[in-house]
């Protein structure tokens, strides 16, 4: 693990100046490199910054394109901002969960709530391992699910 943070923090005196205007970029540049957002790396990246590790979390939860727990093999996002809401986002993740509910799957799936995926011209959206689809319904959730966890 010392040897991971020693690399990281190469990396990120060579890639991001310790400025707190580079905190954003630099939770980015972690999430590509990671899938996720590590405690370790988030600690890492508030030491080099400058910054308290309070603070680089309170940044990491407030953007939901950001994940903080390491995600299984697939993900699937749901958006439930009120366009999707009303267009029928919250029975696609009731559905979504009902499709989980077997145990088998949730192992290789993680659900996501999203607040709001600005897509509301296509609503409801569901986001599949970084793919958006538009104009989706509970039997395409069904089909999603079944699709990634087999």
């Amino acid at each position: 693990m010392n040897r991971e943070r020693n690399e990281l923090r190469s990396i990120l005196r060579q890639k991001f100046p310790r400025s707190r205007g580079q905190l954003l970029p630099a939770l980015h540049f972690l999430h590509h490199e990671f899938g996720y957002l590590p405690d370790w790396a988030m600690e890492v990246v508030g030491w080099h910054l400058g910054i308290p590790s309070s603070e680089v979390y309170g940044a990491a939860t407030s953007y939901t394109e950001l994940r903080i727990n390491q995600p299984a093999e697939h993900s699937v996002r749901v958006c439930t901002g009120l366009s999707c809401w009303l267009n029928g986002g919250n029975r696609l993740m009731a559905e979504a969960h009902a499709a989980l509910s077997d145990g088998k799957s949730s192992d290789k799936v993680t659900l996501e709530e999203t607040p709001c995926a600005y897509m509301c011209g296509v609503a409801p959206v569901v986001e599949v391992d970084g793919e958006w689809r538009g104009r989706v319904d509970e039997g395409i959730v069904s089909a999603i699910i079944g699709e990634v966890s087999s």
